[in-house]
Parts: structure tokens; C-alpha cells; sequence
């Protein structure tokens, strides 16, 4: 479904073992690793001039050596600095380090900082740099050592190809462990990582480039999300049934070319709840983002006293006063854009209806304030998606926005456990995250997302989807994804800057991905 799987460190060691075990020797993965990686420096080298490679302790540093011999085999020269004493490096690391010295690649010790000057000067007759410090394994602060030879490498004005992930990154959180090679190219080893998307990991990854083939195969991948944790406690791993990139590929299955004899009701109607004085254009502008996402009918449904306010501006979308509302036939509700604080009642009774919702903003803070509504949305059967942002995330999780952003992987997975339904976590790269622990990071968005209103077309989108769902056009795993995904892109258009605006790209692209161009945008 154009999607790339995604490891924690936990994952990636037990896919690694599994592998040996099945009959691969270690030798050979990192034999790969080494083949893989030179064969992308090659691809992106300036010159065939020198290259140095930084090596550290662990398997990171082996595959750095076995990068070292492939590369003499092109008859590139190659220096290989090593921050670790050459004779402190041991299994199959050490076989590889002797191979390359065999080969006649250059190996350089700058095992303290009296010897950096050895570091800085080989940096300065190479013309790229391969950084084979750490891997996946980094979950400490770095030392005065390993810091000072990531500032050399960072000031060096010379390309340099990360193995696996950035050195300094911690590889399941994106976290910066005091210091961090500024990578202008990442080569996954096996698949990619959280952290190559997640806080700063993002900023140091540079162009991350696909995953590196060394033998571990989908199965094994797939067996890692869950039996890593095996025997361990919940808090130490991240047990899920997938975790997941959403790519291109995806939009392009979730919006088919539509048939020839089509009309609206095909695509369903979607049911807004919301609005409030001060906040008429929340569900005007949820009900363009469901138009946006191919909806074929939009109702809004608005408390009696703004009712005149909405419905004149608005030409598309129908609008209907509560007191007189009759939703009943709607194929997915939207509750909650500008709905104001004090909507118990209602919300009781949409969650008491065998609708698909999806609930957003001021319905969520409603929620988060009432312990009978979190027992009535756990309690629902029928297909609900919450969308909150950090803030209504903390809110709904009884703790602080620092501590939801500081690992928004468990945080969305605790936000299912706690509600029994599906979860879009927004912020940057976006997380979804289903009832049977699938989840799945949305890599596209921008900055220009950060406007008020944007979030209200992203709910209204999601509801387009779920009345899709009732029409038999996909299942939730394809087309929640997708909706995130479609916002995200339209957001890093430039051809707008107003909530309203945004509708009106998500529209565009959406029908270009329906008429088949071969253009997304």
C-alpha cells in the first residue's frame, strides 16, 4: 500500500538475531550493510577522491570497515578513523576491520582529545565523509570524546552519508543525546527508524535514502512488531501489530478513478456537529474539507441561535438548526469544530448512535472533562476516530504537552488503549494509530499548517472517509491514512494561506489522483 516499515532499536536487534538464528551469520549482514553503503557513497560522491569513515564501538562501526573494503574494491582510497582503540574491537566487527586493513584501506586511532587533531585532519583531505559512529543502540548522552568528533564532522564542509541513522539520534524517539552529526544523506539498515522522523531526528536525517536489503526479511520485520516484547515488561517495549510510512502509493489506491456512471449518493453524506458563537466558520470549513475529500453530501448541524449566521454563508453545505435536525440517515458524523464547552448532552446521544464518528476539538476537551463520556466512547461498536492535537492530548491523558511530545509513538498508543478507538495524533508527522495497535506516521505537511482552521478541514476530511466506508469504497487502514496524508500534502503547497484555501488544494489533488494524471500536486 506504498508504505515503509518502520523499527525501534528493541525491534531492529531482535530482527537481527532472528535472521542469524535462521541460518545468515552476522558476518554476512554487516558484510551486506558495508556493500549497500558503499554502493550509495558511490551514487553520491563529488569526486573519486578520499573518503573517511568515523567509526565507533559496536556493530555500527563494523559496518563502517565493511563500507571501507567495498569501496577499495572500486580502488577508492579510504581512511577509517577510529575513536575507539583498533585492538578494543572484537567479533565481527574485528574480522571486517582486519579484511579492510588487508585491502589497504588507511586506519587511523583518535581515541582521546589530545588525538582529535588526527580526526580533523583526515576530515580535511577527504571529499565525503561516511559517519559509522552509532546505530540504534545510542541511549545515553555522548561523552566529551564522541561530542568534540561530532562538532569536527558537522564543520567539515564536505557531504557525509549516515549509516543506518544520524550518530548522536536516539533511534526510537528522535532525540538529540547532547550532540548530533548533521547527516546530508541516512541509509537505513533493514528498514527505517523513528527516529528519522520523530523531534530533531528529522532535522539531522537529511535525505533518507531506501532502506538498505542485507537479508532480514518482511516476515521477520513483521514478526519483530510483536515478539520483541515477548517475556518484557509494557513500559520497556513498543509492542504494535505494524508501524508503518505512509507513502504515495497510498493516496493513489484511496482515491480511484471514479466510475463513469457515478452520482452523489455514491460517496456518501457526511453530518457536521458544531459552531458556536464567535466559532461560525470551524464546521463551515469541516464541511469543505469533506467536500475537499470527495464527500458527495455535507449537512452542518449548529445550535438554533446561530443557525441564521451559518446558513447564510453558506451555499454548498446544507445547514439545519439542532432542534430540527434530522441526521439519521447520515452515512458519518463529524462532532465538535467551534462546538464550545457545554455539548454534553448531544455528544451523549451521538455516541449512543450506530454512526461512524469522528470526534474533534472542543468535543474532545468535552470528553476529557467527563469521566461517563470516556466510558461511553470506549463503550461504542461502530467506527470512531478521534483527531486531537498535543494539547487535547495531554488533556485526554491526564498529563502535560511535554510529556505527549517527548514520545508521541506511545502516547498515541495510549490514547487507543485508553478510548478503544482509532486515534490521529496531529503534529508534526502526524501519527494514526488503529484499535489492533497498527501505526502508521504520515511524512508529509508543512509549517503552513499551523493556522487555525486547518484542523477542522483535516476532521472533516476524515469524516469523508468514514461515509466512503459505508459505501464499500475501502476499509479504514487505507483511507484514514490517506485523508492525513492528503492534508499534509496539500499543506506543503504553496498556493494558499487561509483554512478555506487549503479545501480547495486537498480538492485539487484529490481529483487529480481520481482522473489518473499521474500528478499529485
Amino acid at each position: 500500500m506504498g508504505m515503509t516499515s518502520i523499527l525501534t532499536a528493541g525491534q531492529m536487534r531482535w530482527a537481527d538475531q532472528a535472521t542469524i538464528h535462521a541460518g545468515t551469520s552476522g558476518f554476512t549482514l554487516m558484510d551486506r550493510a558495508g556493500r549497500a553503503t558503499a554502493s550509495a557513497v558511490l551514487e553520491r560522491i563529488p569526486d573519486y577522491g578520499r573518503v573517511v569513515i568515523v567509526t565507533g564501538p559496536g556493530n555500527n562501526g563494523g559496518d563502517g570497515f565493511a563500507t571501507a573494503l567495498h569501496l577499495r574494491r572500486y580502488r577508492i582510497p579510504v581512511t577509517v578513523v577510529t575513536l575507539v582503540p583498533f585492538d578494543s574491537i572484537v567479533d565481527d566487527s574485528r574480522t571486517h576491520a582486519d579484511l579492510a586493513v588487508q585491502a589497504g584501506v588507511k586506519v587511523r586511532e583518535a581515541c582521546s582529545m589530545d588525538h582529535l587533531c588526527e580526526l580533523e585532519r583526515w576530515l580535511n583531505r577527504s571529499v565525503m565523509v561516511v559517519d559509522a559512529l552509532f546505530g540504534t543502540g545510542l541511549s545515553r548522552g555522548l561523552d566529551e570524546l564522541m561530542t568534540a568528533a561530532i562538532a569536527c564532522i558537522n564543520k567539515i564542509d564536505r557531504p557525509v552519508l549516515s549509516i543506518d541513522i544520524a550518530s548522536g539520534i536516539c533511534s526510537d524517539t528522535g532525540m538529540v543525546m547532547g550532540a548530533a552529526v548533521k547527516a546530508n544523506f541516512t541509509l537505513p539498515v533493514a528498514a527505517s527508524k523513528w527516529g528519522h522522523w520523530l523531534l530533531e531526528g528529522r532535522d539531522y536525517t537529511g535525505e533518507l535514502l531506501n532502506a538498505a536489503e542485507i537479508g532480514i526479511t518482511d516476515e521477520t520485520i513483521h514478526q519483530s512488531w510483536r515478539d520483541s516484547c515477548e517475556g518484557k515488561q509494557e513500559d520497556s517495549c513498543f509492542s504494535v501489530s505494524s508501524s508503518s510510512l505512509i507513502g504515495d502509493g497510498f493516496l493513489e489506491r484511496a482515491w480511484p478513478k471514479r466510475p463513469r456512471l457515478s452520482h452523489k449518493g455514491n460517496f456518501g453524506h457526511v453530518w457536521i456537529f458544531g459552531g458556536s458563537t464567535g466559532f461560525a466558520g470551524a464546521p463551515q470549513l469541516a464541511g469543505l474539507g469533506a467536500y475537499a475529500a470527495g464527500s458527495g453530501l455535507v449537512s452542518i448541524a449548529c445550535p438554533d441561535e446561530i443557525w441564521p449566521v451559518i446558513a447564510q454563508a453558506s451555499l454548498d453545505i446544507m445547514v439545519h438548526p439542532e432542534s430540527s435536525a434530522s441526521w439519521q440517515s447520515a452515512d458519518a458524523l463529524v462532532t465538535g469544530p467551534g462546538w464550545g464547552a457545554h455539548r454534553k448532552k448531544l455528544l451523549l446521544s451521538l455516541f449512543e448512535s450506530e454512526k461512524p464518528l469522528v470526534v474533534d476539538a472542543d468535543a474532545l476537551n468535552v470528553i476529557a472533562g467527563d469521566a461517563h463520556l470516556r466510558i461511553s466512547l470506549k463503550n461504542r461498536s461502530v467506527m470512531t476516530v478521534m483527531t486531537p492535537h498535543p494539547g487535547e492530548a495531554a488533556r485526554l491523558l491526564d498529563t502535560d504537552v511535554d510529556a505527549v511530545q517527548r514520545d508521541r509513538k506511545r502516547s498515541v498508543l495510549e490514547l487507543v488503549k485508553r478510548y478503544g478507538c482509532w486515534v490521529v495524533l496531529k503534529g508534526s508527522e502526524t501519527l494514526i494509530a488503529s484499535p489492533d495497535r497498527a501505526v502508521y506516521l504520515n511524512p508529509f505537511g508543512s509549517p503552513q499548517l499551523a493556522i487555525a482552521g486547518s484542523g477542522d478541514v483535516l476532521s472533516g476530511m476524515i469524516g469523508a472517509q468514514l461515509a466512503r466506508m459505508e459505501k464499500g469504497l475501502g476499509d479504514a487502514g487505507l483511507l484514514i491514512p490517506a485523508a492525513v496524508a492528503l492534508h499534509g500534502k496539500a499543506g506543503g503547497c504553496a498556493e494558499w494561506y487561509l483554512a478555506s484555501e487549503l479545501a480547495k488544494i486537498v480538492a485539487g489533488i484529490r481529483q487529480t489522483l481520481e482522473r489518473g494524471d499521474g500528478k499529485d500536486g
